[in-house]
């Protein structure tokens, strides 16, 4: 049975993307004992740091491989998480250019991971923080987007970006693609602005909007800087509970 395919998008940057990423990679693995490749196509390379991946010196990348150099299969770095990872780094950004003007460049990562769907139960892809023809692989090799939303007024702003962005891929690219669900991040019950925030999600998203709410804590922020998870770095804190809480989630949306 071929692998699920998840897209972790947002056009906004600091909403938690690459957190959620790494840590709903780790939880599948961990607690469904599930074959899980992450693919970082983000050129900052985070998700492919916050497990342990040296990206400033990689045999091979992924802007290698949606150019046809390396096969996606040479570019995958398992990692001691329990992970399979396909990492990016800067080399990336500069890669955009040239990838942008290939024949069939909305597609080169779906015709990539098409050599692996097989091997691996889900494919998630932590996608970079703004709306390009990285961005549009990323969804366009996914069945399903989740969208990581922080509790700010600017991310509220974001949704209708958000939205004509997926409609574009719908409409335009003629490619499925559904909404997950919407993950409410760095929420802090301090803070008016979350919960009104957190209230106009709900009402917008209804039953799209998980039930499971990321809190902003120094727990989560720090855990890259060990090279760890949040399962590993802090299993006892608020952030684990949560994204064991958004594991089980996805688990039943997957299904």
């Amino acid at each position: 049975m071929p692998a699920h395919t998840i897209a972790v998008f947002n056009a906004k940057g600091g909403v938690g993307k690459t957190s959620t990423s790494y840590n709903l990679a780790v939880g599948l693995q961990r607690f469904h004992n599930l074959r899980v490749l992450l693919v970082d196509i983000d050129p900052q390379g985070h998700a492919g740091v916050a497990l342990g991946v040296n990206i400033a010196d990689l045999q091979h990348r992924i802007d290698e491989v949606l150019q046809e150099k390396a096969s996606i299969k040479d570019t995958i770095v398992k990692t001691e998480s329990g992970v399979d990872v396909v990492p990016s780094n800067i080399l990336l950004a500069e890669a955009e250019i040239p990838i942008s003007g290939l024949h069939g460049r909305e597609v080169l990562l779906r015709r990539a991971i098409s050599s692996v769907i097989n091997e691996y139960d889900v494919i998630l892809t932590d996608c970079p923080p703004n709306v390009g023809i990285l961005s549009v692989n990323a969804l366009m090799a996914a069945k399903q987007v989740l969208v990581p939303v922080d509790m700010s007024y600017l991310g509220l702003l974001g949704i209708p970006v958000i939205e004509r962005i997926l409609g574009l891929i719908q409409n335009r690219l003629e490619h499925p693609i559904e909404i997950l669900g919407v993950l409410a991040t760095r929420y802090d019950s301090r803070l008016n602005i979350a919960k009104d925030v957190l209230d106009s999600l709900e009402k917008h998203f209804g039953d799209r909007l998980f039930e499971t709410v990321i809190p902003e804590t120094v727990k989560i922020r720090e855990a890259p800087s060990f090279q760890a998870s949040i399962f590993d770095h802090a299993p006892g804190s608020s952030g684990a509970m949560a994204y064991q809480q958004l594991t089980e989630e996805v688990m039943k949306r997957v299904r």
